[in-house]
């Protein structure tokens, strides 16, 4: 993976496109994949000319770090700025004296993908879309549809597999449509291609929208000024790595900033009934392939139930080699057990997806493949719309 570079733009430009494979740049534009190799884009900044602002809206305070050209393209309101906070009691049980937490959960919707929406909405208005298809399984359209219907001037089209309608809060409105389909993910994903074809409607690429990775991001910069330290290890459930990727690419930014002082370890985290990315970590694998396909995804951890890796995993290879990582799955009844430590230990309520992380610190440490003493900084995504007395966590 390239690194980020403070020269990149010309005279003018705020930022450029480039590849996060061949490095080919592009001017900015509506693009997601390089057209050379079809590889990730990213954008790369002026950093010489970063400076946070004062604002309660995060993606004004880190506007310098966005693909914008004008603040006037955001809807201020969509995300807010969340706490970092030692986790004290959390980490004497699981035996790390530095556990540092980040509660996504205090997002509007309820997780971090509120971050993604204020900024794909903000870019979207920049290069007037004004309509587009997207699918998820709950998380992303739910945050898409509220930031939507804040702008009379834009509507969506969300798909998602049957199973995971209930995860869904997308208002009947006519300017927000959801469509459930028979199957999974990936079935959902290749129904909102072909209608995004036919109606010739912009297609969200998902983990290839680099506007997603940007808002998400910034979750990770909140959390790094929170702590005023740099963080030996981060840890994040996955299950394409949309969000590693962009705390990788914010942590570069702030390297080169002089803001951290070394890149962190990028611990990523899948349940052990839905794992495609870890099997082929484990396996020492550079690639997944059709084996690796899980067509009907099953677990407790429904946000990061994603059969298919194959498209996600080379990105989330790089980043766990290059900065001594690793890609883990926990059983489902760790899950169970780690949401319950939360509530218990922390007063959060999580969802399963969120405590995975703290499952899997747990087994590192047991292992001693983590040190006690270690500053880990972990990203609670969300919280489930269940509480958690009544889906068993606390049982």
């Amino acid at each position: 993976m390239q690194e980020t570079g403070t020269q990149e733009p010309g005279t003018g430009r705020k930022f450029v496109l480039a590849c996060t494979r061949c490095d080919c740049r592009l001017e900015p534009a509506p693009v997601f994949r390089c057209p050379d190799c079809d590889g990730a884009l990213e954008p790369r900044y002026r950093l010489d000319r970063f400076e946070r602002r004062e604002h309660t809206a995060p993606e004004q305070v880190y506007f310098d770090l966005l693909p914008l050209s004008s603040p006037d393209f955001l809807d201020n309101g969509i995300t807010i700025r969340t706490p970092c906070r030692r986790a004290t009691g959390l980490g004497a049980a699981i035996g790390l004296s530095d556990l540092w937490i980040k509660d996504e959960s205090q997002q509007p919707t309820g997780t971090t993908k509120d971050r993604l929406a204020g900024t794909v909405l903000a870019v979207y208005r920049q290069f007037g879309i004004k309509e587009f298809v997207a699918s998820s399984t709950g998380n992303s359209s739910t945050a898409l549809a509220r930031a939507v219907l804040r702008d009379p001037g834009t509507r969506a089209h969300f798909f998602c597999g049957d199973r995971f309608f209930p995860n869904h809060d997308v208002p009947d409105d006519e300017r927000t449509t959801l469509t459930t389909v028979e199957g999974s993910y990936v079935q959902a994903s290749a129904r909102a291609r072909e209608f995004a074809e036919d109606e010739r409607l912009h297609l969200d690429p998902g983990f290839f929208n680099w506007a997603r990775r940007e808002g998400l991001k910034l979750a990770y910069l909140e959390a790094v000024d929170q702590m005023g330290r740099t963080p030996d290890v981060i840890v994040q459930a996955v299950s394409s790595g949309m969000g590693i990727l962009a705390a990788h690419k914010g942590l570069r930014e702030y390297q080169q900033l002089g803001l951290v002082d070394r890149m962190p370890a990028f611990l990523m985290v899948q349940e052990r009934s839905c794992a495609p990315s870890a099997n082929g970590w484990r396996e020492g694998r550079t690639e997944l392939g059709p084996a690796d396909r899980i067509e009907q995804p099953e677990g407790l951890a429904t946000a990061i139930l994603l059969g298919d890796g194959a498209p996600y995993y080379p990105y989330l290879h790089d980043i766990a080699t290059t900065t001594g990582g690793s890609i883990v799955d926990v059983p489902s009844s760790s899950l169970v057990e780690a949401r319950r430590l939360l509530l218990d230990l922390e007063g959060l309520d999580v969802c399963h997806a969120a405590a995975a992380t703290i499952a899997a610190l747990r087994d590192q440490v047991a292992a001693g493949l983590l040190r006690g003493d270690e500053t880990v900084l972990v990203n609670l995504t969300g919280r489930s719309r269940v509480p958690a007395a009544q889906d068993g966590a606390s049982r």
